[in-house]
């Protein structure tokens, strides 16, 4: 397989490891798994496998968090985002989806309103969704 990984068929978890060490100091990332007799293992160069765009997507929401943004915030700044691949914007809900099963139960949702009540103060964050206490409406995406 070019570029791609090959692991045993048995392999179903695993967990992904920076590496300091690779060309030029460059941090790499490397696949580790255990196999069925507790041996670990380690796939090293699975960054080549990362398709570079959604990387640097990965890259940015990384930072904005390590750098103390709050995950509503987060969120919004991403739903806002105007990509242009079909993928990026599947890629992009995915990561919406991902990040707001974070969000603390009854965190309200900031400058909205609901869509069917009006309510201002209504909407909040519930099990990875929006929903207004006042009506019932509920927005999952």
């Amino acid at each position: 397989v070019q570029d791609g990984l090959i692991l045993p068929v048995e392999v179903s978890t695993g967990w992904i490891v920076k590496n300091g060490n690779g060309p030029g100091g460059i941090s790499v990332y490397d696949f580790q798994y255990v196999d069925q007799h507790g041996v670990r293992f380690t796939v090293e160069g699975l960054s080549r496998a990362f398709n570079k765009e959604y990387w640097n997507y990965a890259k940015f929401i990384s930072g904005v968090l390590r750098h103390g943004m709050p995950l509503t915030d987060v969120v919004d700044l991403i739903s806002n985002l105007k990509l242009y691949s079909d993928n990026i914007n599947t890629w992009k809900n995915g990561v919406e989806r991902a990040l707001k099963r974070f969000i603390p139960d009854g965190t309200p949702a900031k400058d909205q309103s609901c869509m069917v009540c009006g309510d201002e103060q209504g909407l909040v964050y519930e099990e990875g969704c929006m929903k207004c206490r006042s009506c019932g409406y509920s927005k999952c995406n």
